[in-house]
């Protein structure tokens, strides 16, 4: 009975919608653009992260981001130092079928805001697995790109927009980790909370940048 019930839920599981079967190509800004979210989209997640207790900067809180598979084998997604909390934290990320896993930090950047955390890639059971290449030799005035992730916390929310500069000066944090010795672009993609960690894809499916 244990058995039989155990596959009842796995077939409820599965007949679940992936969340990207809604991409169209009105959507995503066209047919090809439409291809590309749809296969990389499984590497894209939706992260929830518990600062469990007040450490230095970092109140006790929790936070929404997003971020993404840079190497399935190993379990590694990368997203910002924000994200990751500078202090001990609990952390989950919804992957595609909904699916969930708790992750732990594996690195957090010093000076520059990202880091990455990891997970069990052996406990995924729905999603495929899948994920983003780096390129930061594309990032270029005039690039069209598209920012993927959990904006305004909802998983899966497709911002399009221009790489419209590549020399934007460093925002200001006030805080002392302040990112003196990163390139920040500006893109007229209209994020918002949720979406710090998100890749900013261009056509070839490359992550030209991170979404602070």
């Amino acid at each position: 009975a244990a058995a039989a019930s155990a596959a009842s839920a796995d077939v409820r599981a599965a007949k679940r919608p992936r969340l990207a079967d809604g991409v169209t190509a009105v959507s995503a800004g066209g047919g090809e653009w439409a291809a590309v979210i749809s296969r990389l989209q499984p590497a894209i997640v939706a992260l929830k992260v518990t600062s469990v207790r007040s450490f230095e900067e970092d109140p006790a809180s929790t936070k929404l981001g997003t971020g993404f598979v840079v190497d399935s084998a190993r379990g590694l997604i990368l997203t910002n130092r924000h994200i990751t909390g500078i202090g001990p934290v609990r952390a989950t990320a919804t992957f595609d079928r909904h699916e969930e896993l708790e992750v732990e930090v594996l690195y957090r950047d010093p000076v520059h805001d990202f880091g990455f955390f990891r997970y069990d890639p052996t406990r995924l059971r729905l999603t495929r697995c899948a994920e983003i290449g780096l390129d930061p030799a594309g990032l270029k005035v005039g690039a069209e790109v598209r920012v993927i992730g959990n904006d305004a916390g909802e998983k899966l929310q497709i911002l399009s927009g221009t790489i419209a500069r590549v020399d934007r000066n460093v925002p200001e944090f006030c805080t002392v980790y302040n990112d003196e010795n990163t390139f920040y672009a500006g893109a007229g993609a209209g994020t918002s909370g949720g979406s710090s960690g998100s890749p900013v894809l261009n056509e070839d499916g490359q992550a030209i940048a991170l979404n602070a």
